[in-house]
C-alpha cells in the first residue's frame, strides 16, 4: 500500500510540471512574434531556422529537409534559465549496417518530444512507424497519431545532447 501511495504522488507530482511545460509550449506558440529567419542550401537539401520571442521566452523552429529521405521538424523552447522543450517530427532515414534490402523500411516517421524539469531530470515520449518503399505517407501520419507515446525519464546526458543540438541551429541565425 505505500508503494501504490509513493508511486502515485511520484506520478502527479512528475505530471504537473509536465503540464505546465506542455501549456507554457501552447501559449508561447500563440503569442511569440516572429523575429528572424535564416536559411542554409547546399546541393542535396536545406535547413531553415526561424526566431520566434516573447517578453521572457525563445522559440526556435527548424525545418530540415535532405533528399527525398529527410523531412524534420524541430521546435525547440527556451526560457532565461532554461531549454525546456525539444519537439521532432517528420521523416527519418534509417541507416543499416548492410546494404538495405529491398522489402526493408527506408525511413520512420518519428515524433519525438523532450521535456526538461532542470538540466538534469526530464521525460522523453516517442513513437514512430516505419515507411516502405510504397508507403501512403498521409495514411502512416494518421496511424501514427494512434500509436501510444514510449515515455522514459531523462537525465543531464540527454539534456546536453538537445542543447548541442539547439546551440548547432541556433548558431545558423547569427
Amino acid at each position: 500500500m505505500k508503494y501504490f501511495l509513493m508511486l502515485s504522488m511520484f506520478l502527479l507530482i512528475q505530471s504537473d510540471w509536465v503540464e505546465n511545460v506542455e501549456k507554457d509550449i501552447k501559449r508561447i506558440d500563440t503569442e511569440a512574434k516572429f523575429e528572424s529567419e535564416s536559411e542554409k542550401k547546399d546541393s542535396n537539401g536545406e535547413v531553415k531556422v526561424k526566431r520566434y520571442k516573447t517578453k521572457n521566452e525563445t522559440k526556435i523552429s527548424v525545418k530540415y529537409k535532405y533528399d527525398k529521405f529527410m523531412d524534420l521538424d524541430f521546435s525547440y523552447y527556451e526560457n532565461e534559465k532554461l531549454l525546456f522543450a525539444e519537439i521532432i517530427e517528420g521523416k527519418d532515414i534509417l541507416i543499416y549496417k548492410d546494404e538495405r534490402k529491398k522489402e526493408d523500411p527506408y525511413a520512420a516517421l518519428i515524433e519525438k518530444i523532450n521535456y526538461f524539469k532542470n538540466e538534469n531530470e526530464g521525460i522523453s515520449k516517442s513513437r514512430k512507424i516505419n515507411i516502405y518503399e510504397n508507403s501512403n505517407i498521409e495514411q502512416l501520419k494518421s496511424e501514427l497519431k494512434k500509436i501510444d507515446f514510449k515515455t522514459e525519464k531523462t537525465d543531464s546526458t540527454e539534456y546536453k545532447s538537445v542543447k548541442n543540438r539547439y546551440d548547432q541551429f541556433k548558431a545558423m541565425q547569427k
